[in-house]
């Protein structure tokens, strides 16, 4: 029969290594490196199979050609030319209702009565400026009366343009 061998004596040879906190750290440290070893190679793994799998689309995509049925392209041009049409069919609508508005007119400007007669009043009181510096230069150097003339028209306009006013605002109140 076979003897045992008798580990005992071995056993006691070996140093025991003692358990320190920079044992520990360093431990820690070889497990995290192991950790990190195999999370790297997965990443690569995975890097390399995104790349490959770009590389083949961007091929896939140079073969492919864009283009448009023959019927969409009908359809898309038979909907412009309604759009335009209709477009065309505002604007000469809007181009006879501008036509008749203008025969209709006769060759005559519409003015609203008080712009009328706000017109004569100002027409009056300049002409009425007119006169009076006439008469200023008959007197040489006499610019008080330049001034009272100037005065006297000034009030001209300004209590025209108020009758004017006034006129036109009970003439609308007032319809016969």
């Amino acid at each position: 029969m076979k003897k045992k061998f008798d580990f005992t004596a071995e056993m006691k040879e070996v140093q025991v290594t003692k358990s320190t906190p920079q044992n520990e750290y360093l431990e820690e440290e070889k497990r995290l490196l192991g950790i990190n070893v195999k999370e790297l190679a997965e990443l690569n793994d995975n890097v390399y199979g995104l790349r490959t799998d770009l590389t083949a689309l961007v091929d896939l995509l140079g073969k492919y050609k864009l283009s448009i049925t023959q019927d969409t392209q009908e359809q898309a041009v038979k909907f412009g030319n309604t759009v335009l049409g209709q477009f065309i069919d505002q604007i000469e609508i809007k181009c006879t209702e501008t036509e008749q508005r203008i025969a209709q007119m006769d060759n005559h400007i519409s003015l609203s009565y008080k712009a009328f007669y706000i017109w004569i009043v100002i027409l009056i009181a300049l002409s009425s400026f007119l006169v009076c510096m006439i008469v200023a230069n008959v007197e040489f150097l006499h610019s008080w009366l330049i001034w009272r003339m100037v005065a006297v028209c000034g009030v001209i306009a300004i209590l025209g343009i108020t009758m004017v006013v006034v006129v036109t605002y009970f003439f609308t109140k007032v319809k016969y």
